[in-house]
């Protein structure tokens, strides 16, 4: 079972490492856990998916941009000019790189989307559509600036969670439940006096019930 106060470590503090070159890639992983943690606690297996989609498609690019260098084709393409193969080569790899780069930012945009509405930290949505424009618009190199910001804002959603969870219904009004008290209403009991008609005993006077035969007092059995 995932804790929210682990991804709250594990995201901040992998977040800041992603600033340091060296640690950049560490910093990544760690974040990662962080969103494994919190899917496992709101129980919402998407989340981390769609974290783990985007560091395989950020990594599938990476991977094509390092071959481009290492294959010596921007050192190519500048010592002998811009000869037609090798723009189209420049070009096609750029061209995959910034492909995976943006796919990478809509499934991390949908991962923090998602985390921003259970935890209801909104920093989650905003780093998710900063990296997303950051990611569109790194093919005229302003978007590593945007980049930057979804970064620190990344720092601050993951320090902004809290140890437990909103309940299931935060954030939505509760339901309204009527005060009037249904009382059963209880059938009125009639509370009639049965009166019985008595008479006298003809030899002592005693009251004695109409039916009786003999009397209670004296004994005599009466007419």
């Amino acid at each position: 079972m995932g804790s929210l106060s682990s991804a709250k470590t594990l995201g901040g503090v992998g977040g800041i490492l992603v600033f340091f070159p060296f640690l950049s890639l560490v910093g990544w992983v760690l974040v990662l856990l962080a969103t494994k943690e919190i899917s496992e606690t709101v129980q919402d297996k998407s989340i981390f998916d769609d974290a783990l989609l985007a560091a395989i498609t950020a990594i599938i690019g990476a991977v094509v941009f390092v071959a481009f260098i290492v294959t010596g084709s921007i050192a190519g393409l500048f010592t002998f000019g811009f000869g037609f193969p090798r723009f189209l080569l420049f070009f096609g790899i750029l061209g995959a790189f910034w492909v995976f780069t943006i796919i990478s930012a809509i499934f991390l945009k949908r991962s923090y989307e998602k985390i921003s509405q259970r935890l209801n930290v909104s920093a989650f949505a905003t780093t998710g559509l900063l990296y997303l424009i950051g990611a569109a618009l790194t093919i005229v190199f302003v978007g590593f600036l945007i980049l930057l910001v979804a970064l620190i804002f990344q720092v601050v959603a993951y320090f902004s969670i809290q140890d437990r969870p909103p309940s299931p219904g935060w954030g939505q009004p509760a339901p309204q439940t009527s005060s009037a008290v249904l009382v059963p209403q209880q059938p009125a009991m009639s509370q009639q006096q049965t009166q019985v008609e008595s008479k006298f005993c003809f030899k002592c006077g005693a009251k004695l019930p109409s039916v009786a035969v003999f009397c209670t007092s004296c004994g005599a059995k009466q007419a």
